[in-house]
């Protein structure tokens, strides 16, 4: 997830990292309806969220999974818990 270009934000403030301290650990399963594909395009739509992830991707490429849940988890409390409930029902 970290490139030159998302460092370079980070030191110029534009981009933030968290501290592995601040991070909300969250394991998610592995359902079709949890695929990052289909939660990225919601995602991108919160500055929240953005903020943390970087701005371009390699074409056809989506962050890392882990990465992408545990920012969502941290910044948007309670939303991959709300996502993860629907998904196992």
């Amino acid at each position: 997830m970290v490139n030159k270009d998302f460092l370079k934000a980070v030191f110029m403030e534009e981009k933030g990292l968290l501290k592995l301290s601040e991070v909300k650990w969250r394991n998610v399963p592995f359902y079709d309806e949890l695929a990052v594909k289909k939660i990225w395009p919601d995602a991108q739509k919160d500055p929240e969220v953005m903020f943390f992830m970087p701005d371009k991707l390699p074409k056809g490429r989506v962050p890392d999974r882990e990465y992408l849940f545990n920012v969502l988890n941290t910044v948007c409390e309670g939303y991959v818990s709300t996502i993860c409930e629907h998904a196992n029902t």
